[in-house]
């Protein structure tokens, strides 16, 4: 009988990333997940007590204190869980980012629970339990754990998934106005990067952007006109484009005033980018979710606006997210060659 080595729980997991893709894999092997319009969550489960991790290493505890309470009763022992944290609205049922933006800049616990939005937590994967990393197993495996490790309610739920039927999963998905599905190889590793292993179907098109300036507000409005937003290859944060609706009043007031505080001279932009003397420059330390109809063959996006402002993404890991196509997906979905 092997005996298994129980290692010390770490302080810190990298989260596996997606990877965006025009078409669904081809052939089996493959499991379909909603994919969820929140913010990604670590859950840290020690001795009794939880920790709640954004992506880039960010405590969540005090903006999310009622999901650590049902976690530390919830959870079977020690362990180191990954999910999505959603808000869903009321009026049509799907997780809401806007919605979310209520809760994802508070740092206090009492504040959090007087904001007024109910928050699930939906999770997915189990990469360590009780001293032993899970993270070689298949994702199936894992998976299994997960059922086992977490009392599940209305609060915490397990992510449901299908392995067949992806077609119509992500056609009913863009119908009720959903953000798309994710696919994953069902016997893939947990790798703690971004793999091909984990795919994102999205139903329309919508990514981080860095924000590098604004514009002055014109007529009646207030605050901004638009954004100034941008995306880093190879270290130099490219322009991309002005997003100049999606906001309401309180949204423009609010950004403005940080975008204020962080003002500079020049622009943050390596070549391209607007001019003039409505123009503010910024040093690019925002995040901000952006929807767009296309890119243009400049490189630029086509009828974008904003969605929300993202807390848990550091602006130098913002690139321009290329979608692999389907010829390349299908190769995707080929069994890997043994080395």
């Amino acid at each position: 009988m092997t005996k298994v080595l129980k290692i010390p729980q770490p302080l810190w997991m990298e989260p596996m990333l997606a990877t965006l893709t025009d078409a669904r894999p081809a052939g089996d092997g493959w499991i379909y997940e909603p994919k969820l319009d929140g913010v990604r969550c670590l859950v840290f489960a020690e001795d009794g007590r939880v920790r709640l991790m954004s992506r880039n290493r960010k405590p969540l505890d005090a903006a999310y204190p009622e999901l650590v309470e049902a976690l530390e009763t919830g959870v079977r022992g020690n362990a180191i869980l990954d999910g999505e944290v959603v808000a869903i609205d009321p009026a049509t049922g799907l997780p809401s980012f806007a919605l979310l933006q209520r809760r994802m800049g508070i740092r206090n616990a009492v504040a959090a629970r007087r904001s007024g939005v109910a928050v699930v937590l939906y999770l997915f994967d189990c990469l360590f339990y009780e001293g032993v990393n899970l993270t070689s197993l298949p994702l199936l495996d894992r998976k299994s754990v997960l059922r086992d490790v977490v009392w599940f309610d209305e609060q915490v739920r397990f992510t449901p998934y299908k392995s067949t039927g992806s077609e119509a999963m992500y056609r009913e998905a863009c119908a009720r106005g959903a953000e798309g599905i994710i696919a994953k190889r069902a016997a893939s590793p947990y790798t703690g990067t971004r793999s091909g292993d984990w795919l994102k179907l999205k139903c329309v098109n919508q990514q981080e952007f860095v924000i590098g300036g604004y514009t002055d507000p014109k007529g009646d409005r207030d605050g901004f006109g638009a954004l100034l937003v941008g995306y880093y290859d190879g270290g130099i944060l490219r322009y991309a484009g002005k997003v100049g609706t999606g906001y309401d009043r309180h949204t423009l007031l609010t950004i403005h005033a940080a975008l204020q505080r962080i003002e500079r001279r020049t622009s943050p932009f390596g070549g391209a980018a607007p001019t003039g003397g409505d123009v503010h420059w910024v040093t690019p330390a925002i995040v901000a979710q952006v929807g767009f109809a296309e890119w243009t063959p400049g490189g630029l996006l086509r009828h974008p606006r904003f969605i929300g402002i993202r807390h848990d993404k550091a602006p130098a890991q913002v690139g321009r997210e290329r979608a692999i196509t389907s010829r390349a997906a299908s190769r995707s979905a080929s069994p890997r060659s043994r080395p």
